[in-house]
């Protein structure tokens, strides 16, 4: 095997090849999205790329009792081995021949490719075997007949009782309720007689607030409570623990929430008016949900689409997917003062049972970015340079940056060519939820596709 490492193409990037005859070679798919090229070499470009080769060597190694540059190759030979020689050859010649190769096939790299080079009788030149991942085929469904029901609902008085209820909830405060036994719901103040050792919110000799049926302390604590009035003693069983809690009930206190009015509605808010508010609670609400809905629509959409589609994932682009979500969770950590490495011992994982738990979800995003470049080819989706300048804006707004630096910032590496990518992933999608919509299905034209509004929210 001779390793060298070529850059990886994106999809439709082309190899720069020299204009030359066709290379002699058959080529076979396998599974993984794997292309393997088996390349014949004639004698005379081996024999020429030997030659490039001393060249390229005599300049750099000096040999004894020569001026460098002046050595004999067949002294070269001798000095830096027969197999240096080879080495330094096939350097240039295999990257060369392979990008004509892959350009004759038609295929993809999305990978660094690995050579197998075999000799063969004197005079018959070389044959290499050139195995890369390549850019995978995908084959999609009849999409614009695809139909997915939408799940929409609407916003009811009951949904906006419950916000309401919620605000109310919020400015309440808690009261005696004297003689009253206490109820679930009711907070019960509590001096601590005796528990056992290790329970930290219930000390002997201090006062604790429980609130009976909220759960934060041991259900047998809150269930003894419930009926207690001031002024009574209670004793339950330590949860998992050996011995008894006791307390006295110093006294029980219950919620006043402030009446349903006007002036509620001003207190909580810029309305002046208790119908007001509930309107207001109501377009919000409907808002949210329309967002919601959409979302999970969308999501709704790839999924059957995906069930449908074949492809054949090169485990490359699976692993790259992967490296990027690791980077982005590290980018997310760092605001919190959080490194990787500290995330993940209070996690009790190390980075590869995070990078394997994060498989499945890489795996999907790359079919479904696979799956949108390709309905964007076939619909032919174009970018218009007010998308681009919105979105370069919406980033900018986003960030909290200006023009300037935002642009500046997408103009490095790949940015920009990732932000259009994604833009257009956008106008897919949208095209393909717009076949999928059963409630504007028979709207669609046949070209609407390329002009379908992107939607917001992540993307797929």
């Amino acid at each position: 095997m001779v390793a060298i490492r070529l850059p990886a193409a994106p999809k439709e990037a082309h190899l720069g090849v020299m204009a030359t005859a066709p290379v002699k070679m058959e080529w076979k798919t396998e599974p993984g999205s794997r292309a393997v090229l088996n390349i014949e070499i004639p004698e005379d470009d081996v024999n020429r790329a030997l030659d490039r080769a001393y060249t390229t060597l005599v300049q750099r190694v000096m040999v004894p009792g020569f001026r460098r540059g002046k050595a004999p190759r067949a002294v070269l030979e001798r000095h830096v081995g027969a197999e240096a020689l080879k080495e330094q050859a096939f350097k240039d010649l295999l990257p060369e021949r392979y990008a004509q190769a892959v350009a004759q096939a038609g295929v993809t790299p999305v990978s660094q490719p690995s050579f197998e080079v075999k000799e063969v009788p004197e005079g018959k030149g070389l044959r290499m075997t050139a195995t890369v991942e390549i850019y995978p085929q995908v084959t999609l469904p009849d999409y614009r007949s695809l139909r997915v029901p939408r799940d929409d609902r609407p916003v009811t008085d009951h949904d906006i009782d419950q916000v309401v209820e919620d605000l109310r909830a919020r400015q309440g405060h808690l009261a005696s309720a004297g003689a009253e036994p206490a109820r679930r719901g009711d907070f019960v103040l509590v001096r601590v007689d005796r528990a056992p050792e290790g329970m930290e919110r219930l000390q002997p000799g201090k006062e604790a607030l429980v609130e009976v049926g909220g759960g934060l302390l041991s259900s047998e604590l809150e269930t003894a409570l419930e009926g207690a009035r001031a002024g009574e003693d209670r004793t339950a069983p330590a949860d998992g623990t050996e011995g008894a809690i006791a307390v006295h009930v110093v006294d029980v206190r219950r919620k006043e929430l402030p009446p349903l009015d006007d002036a509620f509605a001003r207190t909580v808010s810029n309305q002046s008016t208790l119908a007001a508010l509930r309107d207001s609670l109501r377009q919000r609400l409907m808002t949210e949900r329309a967002e919601t809905e959409d979302r999970e629509y969308r999501d709704r959409v790839m999924e059957a689409l995906l069930a449908q589609a074949a492809i054949d994932l090169p485990e490359s682009l699976v692993q790259r997917e992967i490296d990027h979500m690791v980077e982005d969770l590290a980018k997310r950590l760092q605001p919190r003062g959080l490194s990787l490495d500290t995330y993940l011992r209070s996690q009790d994982r190390d980075e590869a049972r995070l990078r394997a738990d994060l498989r499945s979800a890489a795996e999907r995003r790359v079919r479904a970015h696979l799956l949108l470049n390709e309905v964007a080819e076939r619909e032919g989706i174009i970018l218009s340079e007010e998308e681009i300048s919105a979105a370069v804006k919406n980033l900018a707004d986003e960030s909290r940056e200006d023009m300037q630096k935002t642009q500046a910032w997408l103009a490095q590496g790949e940015r920009l060519t990732g932000l259009r990518e994604f833009l257009r992933r956008q106008k897919a999608l949208a095209a393909l939820v717009a076949f999928a919509s059963e409630r504007s299905a028979g709207d669609v034209a046949p070209d609407a596709g390329p002009q379908a509004e992107a939607p917001g929210g992540s993307a797929s």
